[in-house]
């Protein structure tokens, strides 16, 4: 008996160690993802250092970066969802932060994020 149940737990931890392994395969495959979201909430923060009034959370900032991810299309191949998600991200992160700038202030803004990316 105990030589099934040892054999049985063998076997599922061979499973986890595979699945482990698949699950990390496909998280590094998103990385450029969330490395674009991270470079554009770094930017964002850095927004009070032009006015003290453009103060945006860190929950604020995934709440939209998520909304993008949700509402972006899928795509047939996994290059392009990767560059499907990197244009969502930034489209509706750079519309968003906008709303609430000076004029004057969005080209900054832009000129940030280009050569923060």
């Amino acid at each position: 008996m105990s030589k099934d149940e040892s054999a049985k737990v063998l076997i599922s931890i061979e499973k986890s160690v595979v699945l482990e392994v698949d699950i990390n395969e496909t998280r590094n495959s998103y990385r450029e993802v969330s490395g674009r979201g991270s470079i554009l909430y770094f930017v964002i923060a850095d927004l009070s250092g032009i006015d003290p009034m453009y103060q945006n959370s860190l929950q604020y900032v995934k709440k939209l970066f998520n909304e993008a991810i949700a509402a972006s299309k899928k795509a047939e191949t996994h290059e392009e969802r990767i560059k499907i998600l990197l244009d969502a991200v930034t489209k509706n992160l750079y519309t968003n932060i906008c709303r609430g700038l000076f004029e004057a202030h969005k080209l900054i803004y832009s000129f940030m994020i280009c050569t923060s990316i």
